[in-house]
């Protein structure tokens, strides 16, 4: 956290008519979930990175699930249980599930309206923009392209929608479709359930 401190700038913030530094909940938050959801089994070394406009994380886990995690429409899961209850004893934790609420909930305030992003896969990331550029950067990463809109309307009209009709209505390969559908992954959070053939959006 002193790392975190000495390499990004604190933003006045008055929380309950006292002042509160963000940058310090975003860091305590970001840097407990490195301690607290690691897989200690992996070698995998944990990561703070500080770039101009980015804070980012890396740390190796045992994913419950894969892709975005999203504020509203996920269940906190201690996966390392004894160490999160310690980290609650000793005050820098709160209830399991209370980083990922302050991070949607504080990270707009401190990056201008910015949000962060939370990746569950065998690498667990965090990405947690800093300012004004960063968030331009995220707007400019998350347009799809032409073919790319039309593949998300028809996903949003049809939850089944299957490669083949794409391929049928576009006249485009299967690898297109398979890689138009990461694009669409990685812009809009989508996900796609290869048991239920089911996109979730």
């Amino acid at each position: 956290m002193e790392f975190v401190a000495k390499h990004t700038s604190d933003k006045f913030c008055l929380i309950n008519n006292i002042n509160t530094s963000i940058r310090g909940i975003i860091s305590r938050e970001v840097i407990g979930n490195i301690l607290v959801h690691r897989d200690y089994s992996s070698a995998y070394l944990a990561k703070v990175i500080i770039e101009k406009d980015w804070l980012r994380t890396e740390n190796w886990c045992i994913p419950r699930r894969h892709g975005n995690i999203m504020s509203d429409e996920f269940t906190p899961y201690p996966k390392n249980p004894l160490i999160q209850q310690f980290f609650a004893n000793i005050g820098r934790t709160d209830t399991i599930g209370s980083g990922v609420r302050n991070l949607y909930k504080y990270t707009p305030i401190y990056s201008d309206g910015g949000k962060p992003e939370l990746i569950e896969n065998d690498v667990f990331r965090i990405n947690i923009p800093l300012d004004k550029a960063a968030l331009d950067e995220v707007m400019e990463q998350k347009k799809l392209s032409e073919r790319e809109q039309m593949i998300y309307n028809m996903i949003c009209e049809n939850l089944h929608l299957s490669v083949e009709q794409v391929m049928a209505e576009l006249d485009i390969s299967r690898a297109t479709v398979f890689r138009d559908y990461a694009e669409i992954k990685k812009v809009t959070g989508a996900i796609y359930d290869k048991k239920t053939s089911t996109w979730t959006l």
